[in-house]
């Protein structure tokens, strides 16, 4: 366990590329479950957590469907399980290191905590969503033997459309509820 927490660290710092992965299914499983509860605590933050469930399901659900497209069209299906394993292990470490700074953004003005330490956690935040998009763009590259431009383009449409789809969602979501 220890050897695939050490290889996503190293991924997340582009140090590795995901078909230097550890091959295992259990790997590909534990990933994309650790992908959906950290995208589910990140959520429920600013959501209650049934929501936040929720989404974080259609957003997992919404990667393995692009990474399955993406692959298909590509003509590699084979790299699906190391390609989503790496997205997802390295999408849910970056979003642990997101975790306590999304915490203290969302808590800011209720505790009125100084505007210079909100901006710093928005300096942070973006900092990491930047990070996020090099580490999915690095991985992409390698996946589908891409340059890191098509990739960096693949990782920015991604975000968009989970971006899209979360806030389509919570405004039919509090529609229906209110």
């Amino acid at each position: 366990m220890f050897r695939w927490i050490k290889f996503y660290i190293e991924l997340c710092f582009l140090k590795v590329a995901p078909q230097d992965a550890p091959g295992s299914k259990n790997a590909f499983y534990i990933s994309v479950f650790c992908y959906f509860l950290v995208g589910a605590l990140i959520i429920g933050i600013n959501q209650d957590m049934i929501k936040g469930v929720f989404l974080s399901g259609v957003q997992t659900a919404l990667l393995m469907f692009l990474a399955n497209l993406v692959l298909w069209i590509k003509k590699t299906p084979e790299r699906y399980e190391q390609t989503m394993s790496a997205l997802c292990a390295s999408g849910a470490i970056i979003g642990l290191i997101a975790l306590p700074i999304m915490s203290v953004l969302n808590s800011g003005n209720e505790l009125g905590v100084d505007t210079d330490a909100v901006s710093f956690g928005l300096i942070i935040w973006l900092s990491l969503i930047v990070w996020e998009s090099i580490v999915i763009a690095h991985i992409l590259k390698h996946s589908m033997d891409i340059p890191i431009m098509a990739g960096l383009a693949g990782s920015f449409i991604y975000m968009y459309l989970s971006i899209t789809i979360t806030v389509r969602i919570l405004k039919v979501m509090s529609i229906s509820i209110s």
